[in-house]
C-alpha cells in the first residue's frame, strides 16, 4: 500500500518524488505569476509571502487512517495566522476581493482551494482532487 507510514520504502520514495515532479512546474508558475501580479511589496502587505508549509507527513486532522495531502507535498498553506483552519469567508483574509487574482492564478494552474470549494481552511490549496 502506498502510504507515508511506509516512507522508508523505495516504493514510497518513488511515488513521493513522482508527485512532486508532477506539480513542481505548476507551483513555480503560481509563485512567479503571483509576484508579477502583485509585486513584492503588495505580496508582503497582503501576507501572500507568508509560507506556512507544504510537506508535513501526518494524518488528516481528526482522522486515524487518512493521510493529509501535505504528506505528499502536494498542498501549500499561506498566511496561516490570518486564515485559520475553521474560518469562513466572513472572516478569512483570503476570501476578500483583493485576493481574487491570487485564486485565479492558483486555480489556473490546476490547484484547488479548500476555502473557495468548501468555505474553510482558506490558507490551503492543493494539487489533488477533493
Amino acid at each position: 500500500m502506498i502510504s507515508p507510514e511506509n516512507r522508508d520504502s523505495l516504493f514510497y520514495a518513488t511515488m513521493f518524488f513522482a508527485a512532486l515532479f508532477a506539480i513542481a512546474d505548476a507551483m513555480l508558475r503560481v509563485f512567479t505569476k503571483l509576484k508579477g501580479e502583485y509585486g513584492e511589496e503588495k505580496l508582503r502587505e497582503l501576507g501572500i509571502d507568508q509560507f506556512g508549509g507544504c510537506l508535513n507527513v501526518r494524518l488528516k486532522r481528526g482522522s486515524s487512517s487518512q493521510w493529509s495531502i501535505h504528506s505528499w507535498g502536494c498542498a501549500v498553506d499561506l498566511d496561516a495566522d490570518r486564515n485559520m483552519l475553521k474560518e469562513s469567508k466572513r472572516t478569512a483574509r483570503f476570501a476578500r476581493p483583493e485576493y481574487l487574482p491570487m485564486w485565479r492564478i492558483i486555480e489556473g494552474e490546476g490547484a484547488v482551494s479548500l476555502g473557495r470549494a468548501r468555505n474553510f481552511d482558506w490558507m490551503h490549496w492543493q494539487f489533488a482532487r477533493l
